[in-house]
């Protein structure tokens, strides 16, 4: 007997009954109508691999009555003769029954170029679409409709990205569409910023590949293309990068509190290592009290040196550094009274014009260092040839605090070394005590605190070096 090639269904969702012909029923082994439930029916009809797939559509069809209606081709469970596949269509009668058709296929199932489009454009959480020459939509697939906030595809029909996003993000998008049109070639993982046209202006990143939409005679008649969301992603890259520069930083403050403690402790331990040789030779009870004053000083400079030190070790887990009010006279009078034993040995005269009153809201360590640098190289790189003198000068105008500390040294070639005088263990004269570091932190501590340095210097006059601490 031939097979019955088709059957109308009556789904009653509500009783849990189905209705058909007994005897397209029985080709397929389940023997009696009556004994039947819908599930059991679909379960032994459709294969094991679309079954999952068909029971989607029933809820979808079930849970969103706008959708109305479906059409899906599966494979059957029990093949009878020739027939391995069926189309199967369902549409929604009230809110308590489905009706629909069975049509049994020859072949293959999975084979109609339009179920494949269907099933593609109904299940891929990508949003696709089609447009004319003119950037207009000729369909879209359901995410994207989703994304549009419309209630089916088809009312994207006519409209463009001016309908649905700002038009910063819709004209760059068309501009990439007349291009392709133009040119014919297609446009691969594009990352875009959408910006949609809603009251609460959404943003989501997406991932876009374009591409040209040929008709039969091999002409450009409009675009085609896939969108993927990328929001999660690229919000999961900024927060990555956010935390590389949280690392970054705090790696580089504690590169530069390392630079602080070798440089700064190791000009306290040579004013008291020149000290104590100088006691070593005092001539007279007197001249051994005062190289006792000295060491007295030096010991408490070191101690605040240290205590400085502390403050920035408990404050490394914080984002910013503490500051404090600092009167800059006096920590000038403290810098001195660290490099006292240089100062007497060089026999260095100072001239300075620091009101005793002015006070900086300043980190205490990063002033101290910056002092003692400044201060230390203007020693160090004296003329061999005529006393030392340093002048330190405090202004104010509207840029804030102004330093400036001049020297009348060997000086330095601009030309020549300006652009490596910062850097990193860069060092420009035969002196053997030179590391190349105190220029180095000077310019980062100033500058990570939002100031700036400046510095003039000629080859055998003298060196001045200005400090912006900002406002």
């Amino acid at each position: 007997m031939t097979p019955l090639n088709h059957t109308y269904w009556v789904w009653d969702v509500e009783d849990q009954e189905i209705s058909f012909d007994t005897f397209f029923l029985n080709q397929f082994e389940l023997n009696g109508a009556d004994s039947v439930t819908p599930l059991l029916f679909w379960e032994n009809f459709i294969s094991k691999g679309d079954y999952t797939l068909f029971l989607k559509e029933i809820k979808a069809l079930l849970r969103e009555p706008q959708k109305n209606s479906f059409s899906i081709q599966t494979g059957l469970q029990r093949p009878v003769e020739n027939f391995s596949s069926a189309e199967i269509t369902g549409k929604l009668h009230g809110s308590k029954r489905i009706v629909g058709q069975i049509k049994l296929l020859t072949g293959k199932p999975l084979k109609n170029d339009t179920y494949l489009m269907k099933l593609l454009m109904d299940h891929l959480p990508h949003s696709i679409f089609f447009k004319d020459e003119q950037s207009r939509f000729l369909r879209i697939n359901k995410t994207c409709a989703i994304k549009f906030g419309l209630s089916k595809p088809e009312e994207a029909i006519g409209k463009t990205d001016f309908d649905f996003f700002e038009d910063e993000h819709a004209r760059v998008a068309m501009d990439d569409e007349k291009e392709i049109l133009k040119t014919g070639r297609p446009i691969i993982d594009k990352e875009e910023k959408e910006v949609f046209s809603d009251e609460n202006q959404s943003i989501r990143w997406t991932s876009t590949s374009k591409f040209p939409m040929y008709n039969s005679e091999g002409e450009i008649i409009g675009t085609f293309g896939i969108t993927k969301d990328i929001t999660e992603k690229k919000n999961q890259q900024d927060e990555l990068k956010e935390t590389i520069d949280i690392i970054s930083h705090q790696n580089s403050r504690f590169q530069n509190f390392a630079h602080i403690v070798s440089h700064n402790l190791r000009n306290h331990a040579g004013n008291i290592t020149m000290i104590l040789s100088l006691i070593e030779t005092a001539d007279s009870e007197e001249e051994l009290q005062d190289f006792m004053d000295y060491l007295g000083t030096a010991s408490d400079r070191l101690n605040e040196t240290i205590q400085d030190l502390n403050n920035i070790v408990d404050a490394q887990y914080n984002t910013n550094l503490e500051f404090k009010q600092l009167n800059l006279f006096k920590n000038l009078q403290n810098v001195k009274d660290i490099l006292s034993s240089e100062i007497m040995i060089h026999n260095v005269e100072f001239i300075e014009s620091v009101p005793r009153d002015l006070e900086i809201e300043y980190n205490p360590a990063y002033l101290e260092s910056i002092l003692l640098n400044l201060i230390s190289n203007a020693i160090k790189y004296s003329h061999p040839d005529r006393k030392p003198e340093i002048e330190v000068t405090v202004n104010q105008d509207n840029s804030g605090t102004i330093l400036t500390i001049s020297d009348n040294g060997i000086g330095l070639d601009l030309e020549k070394y300006g652009n490596d005088l910062f850097g990193m263990y860069k060092t420009f004269h035969s002196n053997k005590n030179s590391k190349g570091i105190g220029l180095y932190i000077t310019k980062n501590q100033v500058e990570s605190l939002g100031g700036r340095v400046e510095v003039e210097s000629e080859p055998g006059e003298g060196s001045t070096f200005t400090i912006f601490f900002g406002s």
